[in-house]
């Protein structure tokens, strides 16, 4: 996304250094040590990218700003990266234990989102996790930052459940956070 270039100077020094650490941090209990891990829509890295690489995993990032993708690859040049949009990845050509979207799948249209799980499943090895964030309730809302305008698309619960499934993932857990982010845990089904 294009607005994240326009917010970067902003972004990198009001993004919290922790947001979303609890829920990786219960991710990675259950993966195996030096496990394959995807951060779609990774910005900066910090604080996801940043925990996973400090515990001994391997880090692939994806995002579509230029200026992210950029710090990306400075603070963390043996991760791989790639500057695109998450939906029209390839993902590496590779598997992963678990696939990471922190505050990002709520910015794409519904097509793209359908896109990104099917693909995300299709990446995951057996008892892969997949842990994204999104709203709770199906809807669109505007929201602002920095000046910038984002659009905000959440498809809500069940439909979420419903693309899961169809994709041979299962939701194992959903809640909101300490941040009232909306938190999504599913996992391969084998």
């Amino acid at each position: 996304m294009r607005e994240y270039d326009a917010i970067f100077d902003w972004y990198v020094t009001e993004r919290s250094s922790v947001i979303g650490l609890p829920q990786i941090e219960d991710l990675t209990r259950s993966l195996p040590t030096g496990a394959r891990v995807l951060d779609l829509g990774c910005g900066t890295g910090i604080p996801i990218a940043q925990f996973l690489i400090g515990a001994g995993f391997e880090v692939f990032g994806i995002d579509s700003s230029p200026k992210m993708i950029a710090s990306f690859r400075q603070q963390f040049p043996r991760a791989q990266a790639a500057c695109e949009r998450i939906e029209e990845s390839e993902f590496f050509g590779c598997t992963f234990d678990a696939v990471v979207s922190w505050g990002v799948m709520f910015h794409l249209d519904r097509a793209a989102q359908e896109k990104v799980i099917a693909r995300t499943a299709a990446s995951l090895n057996e008892n892969g996790r997949f842990l994204f964030t999104s709203g709770e309730e199906e809807g669109t809302v505007e929201g602002v930052m920095d000046g910038t305008t984002f659009r905000y698309i959440s498809l809500g619960v069940d439909t979420y459940a419903r693309l899961l499934n169809e994709n041979g993932l299962e939701l194992l857990d959903r809640r909101h956070d300490k941040a009232d982010n909306y938190v999504y845990l599913a996992g391969k089904r084998n």
